[in-house]
């Protein structure tokens, strides 16, 4: 539980960091900034704690691995974008909640986890959630 806490502050202050940067300077740049930090750091504490045996008998994660990278610096420069446009208290809402939403629903079809009936109302409650805010957003409420 406590990575999943310090994982919830460390994000919270990348959205901050982010969106403030993203609205200082070009908002490509921003993204493109903290894509390489986000790249080359982790790169520098895991690599070298790896072995070669460890890398090839885990290719489909790697690959996997490489994919989501990609898709995380697509999304950074799509969110540093949205961030410059909007307000960040529409945009992180409808992101974040629309993925754990998302994410959620997927899950349970592609990996078979269950929802249990407390997780399944916090969903029709985010969805919910998700309407209102997305509804602000289009009428200016």
């Amino acid at each position: 539980m406590i990575y999943i806490l310090l994982a919830l502050i460390a994000y919270s202050a990348v959205i901050m960091f982010g969106s403030f940067a993203a609205r200082l300077i070009d908002s490509a740049l921003a993204a493109a900034i903290e894509t390489v930090i986000s790249a080359v750091l982790p790169v520098l504490i895991v690599i070298p704690m790896l072995s070669g045996k460890t890398i090839q008998n885990q290719k489909l994660g790697i690959i996997t691995a490489v994919i989501a990278g990609i898709g995380i610096a697509f999304f950074t420069i799509i969110l540093n974008k949205a961030y410059a446009a909007n307000k960040v208290a529409i945009v992180a809402p409808i992101v974040f909640g629309g993925s754990i939403f998302i994410t959620a629903i997927l899950s349970y079809f592609l990996f078979k986890e269950k929802i249990s009936l407390f997780q399944g109302v916090g969903l029709v409650i985010l969805g919910i959630g998700l309407i209102f805010i997305t509804y602000a957003r289009f009428t200016g409420r």
